[in-house]
């Protein structure tokens, strides 16, 4: 039979547990994309990775030749904020994820 004393210490433990499965499932389903569904610079980041793969690295794509390092994507960061024309299919958003992961992974910023 519980006790007042052990009754709560089974509550206490209890909400320990649940909030540790809530803490621990978030922690876990971190990923490329998961979590906060578009929000802040991780997902910006990792947009900006997929299209930069997508739209400017690829074999026929217009940074295709460009060698990648600071000086490569500072040089991919001039163009994309001067020339609407270079990356056409990149434009607003995109075109700032794009701005965000060459900064971020290259130290371009």
């Amino acid at each position: 039979m519980l006790n007042h004393t052990s009754s709560a210490r089974f509550t206490v433990g209890l909400t320990g547990c649940i909030a540790a499965m809530v803490l621990s499932s978030s922690v876990m389903a971190s990923g490329s994309f998961g979590g906060s569904a578009g929000i802040g610079l991780h997902n910006s980041y990792n947009l900006g990775k997929s299209l930069f793969y997508k739209e400017l690295a690829c074999a026929d794509c217009p940074a295709s030749a460009q060698k990648m390092d600071m000086i490569g994507a500072q040089q991919l960061i001039i163009k994309l904020n001067s020339d609407q024309m270079f990356a056409k299919k990149l434009v607003g958003n995109k075109r700032q994820a794009v701005i965000v992961y060459l900064k971020r992974r290259y130290n371009a910023g």
